[in-house]
């Protein structure tokens, strides 16, 4: 009995030192297993450098964790048996991985891959994912880096490196970036815009001609109802919304307040007619017509809804004869014409040597920063414009405040449309809400002077300045809207020039030819 011996009872070794051993070799087949499903679950569909390297790994990993697998039981049952040296116990486990193992290596190879990428999350389908890839967005003019609107665009590609926006400079004259961004919006076009950021009278143009695509105004991230509604119409066409306002403008009344007596005017004739040379206060001129180019369109229109001329109704619609074959005009309309062209040719209203048909926005606005005027008609924008001006020691400083225009003004704006060609709607959308947010509609307020378009800004704003603009924009005018606007206007402008005496009028042929443009 005492040369009978136990085959499986342990020997040669401490028991706690097997039990180390067993627990040691299982931990490390657990990590190894943990580490390849681990890789397998990280494989991308989308190939990037350094995938070769990350494959390799992942395949030896998996081959391991089979080998080391396979060989558990084997080396449970050998640690466990331990006698003589470390050697032959490692020869005992690795011999029992005979060649019928290799199946079960592979088994469990194909197990842990497929296994991790059952676990790898799942490919992001979600339907507002936003596409990668540079957004593209076509201004009509080149926005310096301290412009509101370029670090709005700023802070877009920080928040989503995938998707940085971009800008396309279409600057130029008015009638020039309507061409750069037609031309790029055409079929044959060459497409580079996502995004347009259109004048407020191009977007009818542009969404009749199958250029934009149409937005569905239940799924704008906040909804559309905090926009002005006067603001956001200038959106829609033919039913459909087409975009979202980035700014919304309207013509105020700006007017010297270092000038002793100097009060502000009640009526067109205050300030633009025969009573302004009397109330300029001394200055130079009572103001400076803007009669170039779109401005006379503007001035123009203006002009007629001060004498209560009606040819441009308060909704953008153009009065036509009854049978509809021409645009109607009453004598108050020539009453507004003739009072303009008065304007420009009187001394003291205009400031020596300036041609008014050549004076613009800014010319404008040089003239009274000059202290030339006494007072200016000009965007809501103009505001901050003035202020930097004071604030530069270089510069004449004069005392100024704006105020609402006696008559109706002419409302302007830009507004943000989606190319209808992007191959990126879902980013190009999430940009628009970005930039039309409440939060993006106040650093374009108080940073850049531009009016905002949402209600909320305007109610939480203590500045006197917007409260005037938000009271001018309820009596804001639209200009015609017709997809031939570009025509319509510069037809019209030909026109208003020729009514000064009391006897001009517009002939009749030149109304039915503006009557044609507007039925395209």
């Amino acid at each position: 009995m005492a040369d009978l011996e136990l085959p499986d009872r342990p020997r040669g070794r401490r028991p706690r030192r097997r039990v180390l051993l067993i627990a040691l070799f299982a931990v490390v087949t657990a990590v190894v297993a943990s580490v390849s499903a681990w890789l397998a679950a990280d494989v991308d569909e989308r190939w990037r450098a350094g995938d070769v390297l990350h494959l390799c790994a992942t395949g030896v990993m998996l081959v391991l964790a089979g080998v080391l697998i396979n060989l558990l039981p084997g080396a449970v049952k050998e640690f466990w048996r331990w006698s003589g040296v470390f050697a032959a116990v490692a020869e005992r486990v690795i011999r029992a991985l005979r060649p019928l193992k290799a199946v079960g290596v592979v088994v469990t190879v194909l197990v842990l891959g497929v296994g991790g990428s059952l676990l790898a999350p799942a490919p992001d389908t979600d339907a507002t994912a936003l596409e990668e890839g540079e957004l593209w967005l076509m201004a009509g003019e080149d926005l310096s880096p301290s412009d509101p609107r370029a670090v709005l665009l700023e802070q877009w590609s920080q928040a989503h490196p995938k998707t940085p926006a971009r800008l396309v400079d279409a600057a130029g004259a008015t009638d020039e970036q309507r061409e750069r961004v037609l031309d790029d919006a055409r079929p044959d076009g060459p497409h580079r815009a996502d995004v347009d950021l259109l004048d407020v009278v191009w977007l009818p143009e542009f969404a009749g001609e199958g250029h934009l695509r149409e937005l569905d105004g239940s799924t704008i991230g906040g909804g559309t109802a905090d926009f002005l509604p006067v603001v956001l119409d200038t959106c829609q066409d033919g039913g459909k919304l087409w975009a979202l306002p980035l700014n919304t403008d309207v013509r105020l009344l700006y007017h010297r307040t270092d000038v002793p007596g100097l009060v502000v005017p009640t009526s067109w004739d205050g300030h633009s007619g025969s009573a302004a040379t009397r109330a300029r206060g001394g200055l130079e001129a009572a103001d400076a017509p803007q009669l170039a180019e779109e401005m006379l369109t503007v001035e123009a229109l203006e002009a007629i809804w001060a004498a209560g001329g009606n040819v441009v109704t308060r909704d953008g619609e153009v009065t036509l004869t009854p049978a509809g074959s021409r645009v109607q005009f009453t004598e108050d309309d020539y009453e507004g014409m003739r009072k303009l062209n008065a304007m420009a040719r009187t001394e003291g209203v205009v400031p020596r040597g300036v041609r008014p048909e050549e004076t613009g926005a800014e010319d404008a606005l040089t003239l009274f920063a000059d202290g030339r005027t006494a007072f200016l008609r000009n965007w809501a924008v103009t505001h901050r414009q003035l202020t930097g001006r004071q604030d530069r020691p270089s510069t004449t400083h004069v005392g100024f405040d704006s105020a609402v225009q006696p008559a109706p003004s002419v409302l302007g704006g830009q507004d943000l449309a989606i190319s209808r060609h992007t191959a990126k709607p879902k980013a190009a959308k999430a940009l628009l809400e970005f930039l039309t947010s409440t939060q993006s509609q106040q650093i374009l307020a108080e940073v850049g002077g531009f009016a905002p378009s949402r209600t909320s800004v305007y109610e939480l704003s203590d500045s006197r300045h917007l409260a005037n603009v938000r009271t001018a924009l309820k009596d804001a005018r639209p200009r015609p809207r017709t997809e031939r606007y570009t025509e319509f206007s510069k037809l019209f402008r030909e026109a208003v020039e020729k009514v000064v005496a009391p006897e001009d009028s517009i002939p009749d042929e030149t109304a039915r030819k503006l009557a044609d443009v507007l039925r395209g």
